[in-house]
């Protein structure tokens, strides 16, 4: 059974959210949700109907799913269950204050960069405002309460996603680890139930959880306190699942800073560590240092990862959470997870520091692998040499497209047609054969390892090869004729092609 309500434009809900539920309230009254009931996931039928979503729909058209009811374990668990939440672009404009009615999605997606970057320090760096603490009583997270035995995480709506996953996982939590020396970090990483009071941790090798883990082991330390958050609001979530803030920084701050004002936390109950306070749920335990096999698991590519024969866990010691709380499961490999603005901007300060000929870099979360950057080309072979540099430094780059500036790196259609008209394969290709890799790269031999390459598909010059007079583009030809041609169109007849798309819709 399914229902949906496609009917609205524009929503009158604009954020930043406080927390998950208000942002679903701005995409339900946007009409982006789809309720569905009664999926048996012991089949996989949640998992088949996400597949088909997006095999009809298309990665960025599709709504987010809210799933009321599901069996599990033969069980009929009661949700609700959300996935694909920050599936369309427009997510992003919503969670910062953008309208994105009337817009095509990837100029919403612009747009929400463009104010980004105008939030920045005029040294590049993200703005911070410090946590604010809640009492208990206060705190959305705290309506329920459970301890020790009384605990079993097999009675709460975690579902095993893939037949080749090693059981059920939870994997949008923000896990929150402190160090006297780091600070605090808030991080997501995959989490494999393991049993009532028992959860397995990934962090993968360098991340800034392992790298906190790891010092803690090496002061001789036996245990770490550990929190995972389930249900934040997005732009929480969105610190905890990018590279936008560097090892030491406090997520939370940052978070503060894209909303505005002070995040609302709360202190746990079995342990120090603050939290956010309008979350879905909180897990609390420990995490000892004796490690022991986790996963396998579907990975961001697509593919089924490697079983890891040693591996963090935690002991489970309270779980807090709403009277009814939401759960969130990715679909990883099959939808977009989390709010990617910020990490694109980020990565856009730090690169065009090194490289002031750069334009912009997106790395499309659908396509995992590839990285699009657009320059302003200022002398023979600097493509090729940007797009080097880049394979060598960002590790989700393994296949680098350098394109002119005219092309607009957020439309695929754009860049895959520089790729066909502009780039010469042979003398406009570079192999970089040992670097870093992502985990989870099916390709990889060995774990971390890797080659890359850099397609240099701007416009090649003659000193690089190209012919002595480019050829015009037949769309530059018009716009050179008649420079008006497009806001004659727009002001006479762009409503014929914006009403016959709504009413394809």
């Amino acid at each position: 059974m399914t229902d949906v309500n496609h009917s609205k434009t524009k929503s009158a809900l604009i954020g930043p959210f406080d927390s998950l539920r208000d942002y679903m309230a701005a995409i339900e009254d946007l009409g982006q949700v789809l309720h569905v009931s009664g999926l048996d996931q012991d089949s996989y039928e949640a998992t088949g109907f996400m597949y088909r979503l997006i095999d009809k729909l298309g990665w960025a058209e599709a709504p987010a799913v809210v799933f009321k009811n599901i069996k599990i374990n033969g069980q009929w668990q009661d949700g609700p269950i959300i996935a694909n939440q920050y599936g369309r672009w427009e997510s992003e404009g919503l969670a910062f204050g953008i309208d994105p009615s009337g817009d095509e999605q990837y100029i919403t997606y612009q747009n929400v960069l463009s104010k980004l970057e105008d939030l920045a320090t005029k040294d590049k760096q993200w703005k911070e405002v410090q946590p604010n603490e809640v009492e208990r009583k206060t705190a959305p997270c705290k309506e329920v309460v459970v301890k020790e035995h009384d605990i079993n995480m097999l009675d709460f709506p975690f579902l095993q996603t893939n037949p080749g996953d090693a059981g059920p996982y939870i994997n949008t939590g923000s896990v929150i680890l402190e160090d006297p020396k780091l600070g605090r970090n808030v991080g997501t990483y995959r989490c494999q139930i393991k049993g009532p009071r028992k959860i397995a941790i990934n962090p993968e090798r360098n991340q800034h959880g392992w790298t906190f883990l790891m010092d803690m082991k090496a002061r001789g330390e036996t245990s770490a306190k550990v929190a995972i958050v389930l249900g934040t609001d997005p732009i929480t979530f969105a610190m905890s699942s990018s590279k936008t803030t560097r090892l030491g920084q406090d997520e939370l701050f940052v978070a503060g800073g894209f909303l505005g004002k002070s995040l609302d936390v709360v202190k746990c109950e079995t342990n120090s560590l603050r939290v956010p306070a309008n979350v879905e749920m909180v897990i609390e335990g420990e995490i000892p240092f004796d490690l022991e096999p986790e996963g396998p698991f579907g990975e961001m590519y697509g593919y089924i990862g490697e079983r890891k024969e040693e591996n963090f866990y935690m002991n489970v010691t309270a779980v807090t959470h709403r009277e009814k709380p939401i759960f969130v499961n990715q679909f990883t490999g099959v939808t977009r997870s989390f709010l990617t603005s910020p990490m694109e901007v980020t990565t856009n300060m730090t690169l065009k520091k090194q490289f002031p000929s750069i334009v912009g870099v997106h790395f499309p979360l659908q396509t995992p692998g590839f990285c699009f950057v657009s320059i302003k080309k200022q002398k023979p072979g600097e493509a090729l040499s940007i797009g080097r540099q880049i394979t060598s430094s960002v590790k989700i780059a393994k296949i680098a497209i350098v394109v002119d500036e005219d092309v607009n790196i957020h439309n695929r259609t754009e860049v895959m047609h520089a790729v066909g008209a502009r780039w010469q394969p042979f003398s406009a290709s570079e192999i970089v054969k040992k670097a870093g890799a992502m985990g989870g790269d099916p390709s990889a031999t060995k774990r971390g390892e890797g080659s890359r390459i850099v397609v240099d598909a701007t416009r090649q010059w003659p000193e690089e090869g190209g012919p002595d007079n480019y050829s015009i583009m037949n769309r530059s030809c018009l716009t050179d004729a008649f420079p008006d041609i497009f806001n004659v169109i727009d002001e006479n007849w762009s409503h014929l092609i914006d009403d016959w798309k709504k009413g394809s819709n």
